[in-house]
């Protein structure tokens, strides 16, 4: 048995970040401002730790926010921040 057992509403989440990364991938283009490339980089920025969850590792909270920073030029600073505060439950 595994060290990690993950669930499947984890399971189920992190498999459609990694299949949105999938879907998206033909639309990253850093040059086009479109909500497609946003999107697109979006789920890039996480795929890694979807696939962490979906191999049975724990992932790094603080690293998966920190590629999500590094958007904020792209998606802005009340975005990037908003979803900061709804990962960590904050008010």
């Amino acid at each position: 048995m595994t060290d990690h057992i993950v669930d499947l509403e984890k399971r189920l989440l992190a498999a459609a970040v990694f299949e949105l990364r999938v879907l998206l991938s033909a639309h990253i283009d850093p040059s086009s401002d479109s909500p497609e490339t946003s999107a697109a980089l979006f789920a890039y920025a996480l795929h890694n730790q979807a696939l962490d969850v979906l191999d049975g590792r724990p992932i790094d909270v603080t690293k998966a926010l920190e590629a999500i920073a590094k958007l904020e030029p792209r998606l802005g600073s009340a975005y990037v921040q908003q979803f900061r505060r709804v990962v960590l439950n904050e008010a």
